[in-house]
This record gives C-alpha cells, sequence and structure tokens, in this order.
C-alpha cells in the first residue's frame, strides 16, 4: 500500500475530475510506431487506423468483444457509455473486425453512466448487461441489456438484495451466467465499506451473497478484477489517499479468500488500471499511481504466482487512467506508414477465409488462441492525470 495523498489533493481523483470538468481533449491519438505483421510475435504497441465516425474522447466506458453470428465473418467491439467534462454518455458504438469501421449503434435506452461493468452470460451469448457506475447526480445499482441486433435496451426484474449503488469498473469479472461484484466506488476517493460478495446470475435474474471463507480485500475502489477459469483475482485500488499493490483470489468452488504471495516485479500500488486473462496469465495495463498515470503492462502467471514487467520495442502509448481494454482476435496483416522518426498509423486489412474464433470468450472466461487469430489487448480512451482525455484505438499481442 502506497500513500497519495499529495496526487489525491492536486487530482480531486478521477471522479471528481467529471463534476468540475478538469479535462482537456487530445486532439491527436498518442503515436504509436509499428512494424509490417502483428502476426510477429514481437513485443510492440500499434495504433489502429479505422474508418467511420469514432466515439468522443471520453473515460469511465466499458469494452467488450462480441464474435461472429449469422453471415459475419468477424465480431465487433462494443464501447458502451463513459463521460466527458460535460456529460455522461447513453450511447453505444461498435468496430466491425471485419471491415475496420465504427459505428453508432445507439444513442438511446441506456441510462447515462460511467465506471459501470460490462459482462456477457453463457445463456445470453450475444448480449451485453451492464451494472452499476454513475453519473453526474450520483451512483447506480441498476443492471440493463443491449441486444445488439435490435439495438436496443431492456432492464430486467431481478429478485433478492443488490449491492449498494456504486462504481465499479471492469468487463473481465464474470464465469458462466454469473457476475461478480466487491467493492467500488461511493464518493470522490472513499469505497463502499461493504466487502461482501455480490453475485447476479443472469440465468434467473437474481442477485444472492454467497458466504465466503478467509479474509477479503480491505474496502477499495479503481481496483481491477478479472476471471480465470474458477478464480477471481482483484488488484490493487484505492481507498481515501491510500493506494493498493496488493493481489487478491477467491475460487468460487470453494469460496476462499486468499491474499496471494508472488516473485518477479510486481505492479506498484495503483488504481483506475485495467485487466485481462489469457490463458495461464493476467494483463494488466496502466492505471494511476501517487505520482501520475501508468503507460506500463505487466504479466502475472498464475499457476507460478509471478510478475513480469513487459519490455516493448517502440514507445510506449501516453499513461493512462480509467481506460476500457479487451481480448479481441485479429486475423490481418498491417503495413505502417512511416510518418516521423517517433510515430507511424497502421492500415489493416483482414485476410479472407475460414479462420475461426472459437478461442476467444467474453464475460470473463480465459481466452485461448485459435490456430488463425492473433489474440490482442484492445485499450481505448481514458486520460492523464493532467487532465488530457484520450478517443485513440492502441493494441498489443499476447500469447
Amino acid at each position: 500500500m502506497q500513500n497519495g495523498k499529495a496526487a489525491i489533493n492536486n487530482l480531486s481523483y478521477f471522479r471528481s475530475q467529471l463534476k468540475w470538468g478538469f479535462f482537456r481533449k487530445s486532439s491527436v491519438p498518442t503515436p504509436v510506431p509499428t512494424q509490417l505483421f502483428l502476426q510477429s510475435r514481437d513485443p510492440l504497441w500499434y495504433t489502429l487506423t479505422l474508418v467511420g465516425d469514432s466515439p468522443c474522447a471520453r473515460v469511465g466506458h466499458s469494452c467488450s468483444y462480441l464474435p461472429p453470428v449469422g453471415d459475419a465473418e468477424r465480431g465487433k467491439v462494443f464501447i458502451v457509455g463513459g463521460a466527458d467534462p460535460n456529460r455522461s454518455f447513453s450511447d453505444v458504438h461498435t468496430i466491425d473486425l471485419g471491415t475496420h469501421q465504427w459505428d453508432l449503434a445507439t444513442s438511446e435506452g441506456l441510462l447515462p453512466r460511467y465506471e459501470h461493468t460490462s459482462f456477457t452470460p453463457s445463456c445470453t451469448p450475444h448480449s451485453i448487461w451492464v451494472f452499476g457506475g454513475a453519473d453526474q447526480s450520483g451512483n447506480r445499482n441498476c443492471l440493463q441489456v443491449l441486444n445488439p441486433d435490435t439495438r436496443t435496451w431492456t432492464t430486467p426484474e431481478v429478485t433478492g438484495p443488490p449491492p449498494s449503488p456504486r462504481t465499479f469498473h471492469t468487463s473481465s469479472a464474470a464465469i458462466g451466467d454469473q457476475l461478480y461484484v466487491f467493492g467500488g466506488g461511493e464518493r470522490g476517493a472513499q469505497p463502499v465499506q461493504d466487502v461482501q460478495l455480490h453475485v447476479f446470475d443472469a440465468n434467473t435474474l437474481t442477485w444472492s451473497q454467497p458466504k465466503t471463507q478467509g479474509k477479503p480485500p480491505s474496502p477499495r475502489h479503481g481496483h481491477v478484477m478479472v476471471a480465470a477459469g474458477t478464480k477471481l483475482f482483484i488488484h490493487g485500488g484505492l481507498a481515501g489517499d491510500s493506494f493498493y499493490d496488493d493481489l487478491h483470489c477467491i475460487d468460487i468452488s470453494d469460496m476462499k479468500w486468499q491474499k496471494l504471495r508472488h516473485t518477479g516485479a510486481a505492479p506498484t500500488g495503483c488504481a483506475a488500471h485495467s485487466a485481462v486473462a489469457v490463458g495461464k496469465h493476467l494483463y494488466v495495463f496502466g492505471g494511476m499511481t501517487p505520482t501520475g498515470a501508468l503507460n506500463t503492462m505487466y504479466q502475472y502467471h498464475i499457476e507460478r504466482q509471478h510478475w513480469t514487467l513487459l519490455k516493448f520495442d517502440n514507445s510506449p502509448p501516453a499513461g493512462r487512467l480509467d481506460h476500457s481494454m479487451c481480448i479481441i482476435p485479429w486475423p490481418g496483416t498491417c503495413t505502417s506508414e512511416k510518418e516521423d522518426s517517433n510515430s507511424a498509423t497502421v492500415n489493416c486489412d483482414a485476410e479472407k477465409g475460414d479462420s475461426t474464433e472459437k478461442g476467444v470468450t467474453q464475460g470473463g472466461d480465459s481466452h485461448e488462441e485459435s490456430q488463425a487469430d492473433t489474440l490482442l489487448c484492445f485499450v481505448f480512451g481514458g486520460m492523464n492525470t493532467e487532465g488530457e482525455i484520450y478517443d485513440d484505438c492502441i493494441v498489443t499481442a499476447v500469447d
């Protein structure tokens, strides 16, 4: 745990910045050098050049990947909600990974919100559910469901005691039909004091609070919560002016909390970062520390309990917090256009063929690589600690 009182005083934390309009819009996406082929396993960051009208710069949005349905060749990325200095958003933007084109799916139906969670349960694999979050008037604890085919939102009637209204910014905390909620933001830099694990079953539309064993993490918000197999991992977060660097795990097969010991180069105490699970690894990117925003990515080996700070062969993207990240499959080759010694854009053409995406799942399940596709960590938006917000799409390949 690290003390960040000075940073909190200077920043008023990222949630307060929404109210007081602390942002400045970034007019130019972060330039990221690249090379010719995404399929090469060199550690590089890329900036994707897409066509169509992209979302405006924002923070606190969610990012989800849905596989293709019907005659579609490739799946889509969904950017849901978020906020800028003036308002909270209720729009949904998509990226078609077959055409590499942005589209405004809908701007109605979703209650405006930021720092919410999104998930896709197994029982409705072509839908996006959102929980919690906030707008400028306060926190939410409602659930809404997007039908991508009709581009409409519904609000299901649920039973059981829900969590109190809170921010809970993740898209990786679901296993099967169930969303798992722990902690979250209450007001400003203060977390909810509830350390109960809340479970929502999308099949029965029921909230429950199962009994757990062991010592749960301390109250916090801005942490990452990611599922891998039957395990849920929680890293970092913030309470008041204290940043956490601990890693906790609960296995839903026995509901026992553990604070994990580890080896290697672990992330420093941070909040508002992002995480995904791929096979036996967790990947953690970005976040805020007492001294500023991070542009680092760490890999955690689940079985070996070992952290590795990943090193890249090009300049890293801008440090950021309150962004979103998900895993996407990528079949195409890419050519780079040199702009200057430190920047390039990537123009991507999908390869036609019968490649599959069978190893890529959503809703917090681990992602396994198919024979045809490269798996990418896809990052959109966020902000730095000086108030600059982003509208860029950056990616890097993962093992």
